[in-house]
């Protein structure tokens, strides 16, 4: 036989050894010649399984375990159990059938629910309302409330998740969830400026006493002083004293500035022949 045909036999077979990894008949000095699950036989020379590990479900002697093809361990078979040990959390074990089945108040699919509104939540095992559904304002986000009519989660008053949950004169703030205000309009006096109140009947921001945003919420002698939104009195015309000249009074009832007596604004204010000196507002 030709000498290379006779060293590549020799090789193969080296590497046949190597890769076997002492299963079976694999020849080893020392546990480390073996696998995890595996121990050196030292009398055979051979690696052979640790107790309480496997290769092949065969080798578990008991229907309801299979071998572990990653830890080389005896497992139970899925949902199968010898006691509530054996079994998740949510179950117990049916000796009956040496089956995990939920405990009460579990589920394992939405058929123990309410096909109506209910659906098996997956995480917990728990009966849970369907998306958008709720039984009690506990299944509803903070703002909402439940409708037992519809079993629907709704805005409560004030609150929205759209702008249809608002008044036609507000629009809802997505990031809070509350209705607020359009543009002009108002919900209380805070929404509008210092000189003004909310008008509960129209929600619109007025002016208040005293204040105005335009002439028309002024009196007829006044106009409104758009910088300081104050009703002013017209030139000549007044309130109060403080609104007049130093010689003049104010005629509350005309809202006119008059002169006092002794004074004068025009000469028809001085005695027949004298005259109304326009600088000391004195007749002379």
């Amino acid at each position: 036989m030709d000498r290379r045909i006779i060293l590549l036999l020799i090789v193969l077979g080296g590497l046949s050894f190597l890769g076997a990894g002492c299963i079976g008949g694999g020849g080893c000095s020392k546990d480390k010649d073996c696998k995890d699950w595996q121990k050196c036989d030292l009398e055979k020379k051979s690696c052979a399984l640790k107790q309480g590990y496997c290769e092949k479900e065969e080798e578990c002697g008991d229907p309801l375990l299979t071998c572990n093809s990653k830890t080389h361990t005896c497992d139970f078979k899925a949902n199968k159990c010898k006691g509530d040990a054996n079994c998740e959390k949510w179950q117990v074990c049916s000796i009956a059938d040496n089956s995990c089945v939920p405990k009460a108040g579990f589920c394992t699919s939405d058929d123990v629910c309410d096909k109506t509104y209910e659906v098996c939540d997956q995480k917990t095992h728990k009966c849970t309302m369907r998306p958008g559904l709720c039984s009690t304002d506990y299944d509803c986000k903070g703002w909402e409330s439940c409708d037992e009519l519809s079993r629907k989660c709704e805005a409560n008053t004030g609150r929205c998740n759209f702008d249809g949950d608002c008044e036609t004169w507000q629009t809802c703030e997505v990031k809070t969830n509350f209705c607020s205000a359009k543009k002009e309009f108002c919900i209380g006096d805070g929404d509008c400026d210092k000189w003004a109140r909310c008008n509960p009947e129209t929600n619109k921001c007025v002016a208040t006493q005293g204040n105005c945003a335009m002439d028309n919420d002024c009196s007829a002698w006044e106009y409104c002083d758009k910088k300081k939104h104050a009703c002013t009195p017209n030139k000549g015309m007044c309130s109060s004293d403080k609104d007049c000249g130093t010689w003049q009074v104010c005629d509350t009832l005309n809202h006119l500035c008059e002169a006092k007596i002794g004074s004068c604004t025009f000469d028809k204010d001085c005695a027949s022949g004298e005259v109304c000196d326009e600088k000391t507002h004195a007749c002379k």
